[in-house]
């Protein structure tokens, strides 16, 4: 069984990766900042990095959290919605929240179980939830005032240098806040309530990094940064960076946090402090919609999935 569930977290891993190019190449690209290969090794060494020292803190995130313990059917079901919820998103070009599939997945499952959940700790997950593209795009509109104020008065080469480090420093702390939240999240919904595997994680990684190389330069790699936003350097350097506290915060007590959510809040954050950036509305509205139906889709599919298996 721990074969089956290694498996599928790759798959899923894999996934991630792809789906998650949209934040990790699509605005570094849509900035102009970086070029293809250097954005796509920023986010493999935050990504790595970032999962190998912080990652074991998001093992206990389903069982022992959320719930008591749990079971390998539990996880089995938790682990297969969301892969075919990730893919199908995915292949429609829409980014998809992590955190609100993998949760709502497992809860599902666990319902179908014996195995009392969590009421307080639920609840504290979807609060956060709520408030985290809040708080991101709070502290990117301050951010964003902040640095634009401060490069008023450089030249055109001086800024343009500024915008090419900022890119590389505050995509370096996405990808890092990224692999220690989500892909430890991944992680603790394979393996939960056994000692850290290592071994397992640079798998995840491993996979993930498939996902970024492989399907990066395409598809969703610029549905947020060539189609849902228009921001300037400042205003990547401001989301990014505002996105990585909130989820780094996340993941000190353990919150699984959705980095599209954070990421969203923060890009609209930026692009409302200034008159001159294109919103898509449509794709704005599409992803927002997708907070409410993806969770309660992956709960009901995990709900019934777990009466058979």
């Amino acid at each position: 069984m721990d074969e089956l569930l290694i498996g599928l977290a790759a798959l899923l891993s894999f996934l991630f990766g792809w789906n998650n190019s949209s934040f990790l190449i699509g605005n570094l690209r849509g900035s102009g900042s970086l070029p293809f290969t250097v954005a796509v090794l920023t986010s493999v060494i935050g990504l790595l990095v970032g999962t190998l020292l912080e990652g074991s803190k998001m093992v206990a995130t389903f069982g022992g959290s959320l719930a008591s313990t749990t079971t390998s059917t539990i996880l089995l079901a938790t682990l297969i919605v969301s892969v075919v919820l990730t893919l199908g998103l995915t292949l429609v070009d829409l980014p998809v929240s992590f955190s609100m599939i993998m949760v709502s997945a497992f809860l599902g499952a666990t319902f179908h179980s014996t195995i009392p959940v969590n009421v307080a700790r639920s609840e504290t997950v979807v609060a956060f939830w709520f408030l985290a593209p809040a708080a991101t795009a709070l502290l990117t509109f301050l951010v964003y005032t902040s640095v634009a104020r401060s490069v008023a008065g450089f030249g055109i080469l001086t800024i343009d240098s500024l915008n090419r480090a900022g890119a590389l420093v505050s995509g370096l702390a996405v990808s890092y806040t990224l692999g220690a939240n989500n892909v430890g999240m991944i992680y603790g919904g394979t393996l939960a309530g056994v000692p850290v595997s290592y071994e397992v994680m640079l798998l995840l990684v491993a996979a993930a990094t498939i996902g970024v190389v492989t399907f990066g330069r395409n598809a969703l790699g610029g549905s947020i940064g060539d189609r849902m936003l228009s921001l300037s350097p400042q205003g990547v350097f401001s989301a990014f960076v505002s996105s990585s506290v909130i989820v780094w915060l996340g993941t000190q007590f353990a919150l699984p946090v959705s980095i599209s959510q954070c990421l969203l809040g923060g890009m609209l954050g930026a692009a409302y402090s200034h008159v001159f950036s294109a919103v898509n509305r449509r794709l704005v509205g599409e992803t927002l919609s997708l907070w409410v139906v993806a969770p309660l889709a992956a709960f009901g599919l995990s709900y019934v999935l777990a009466i058979f298996l």
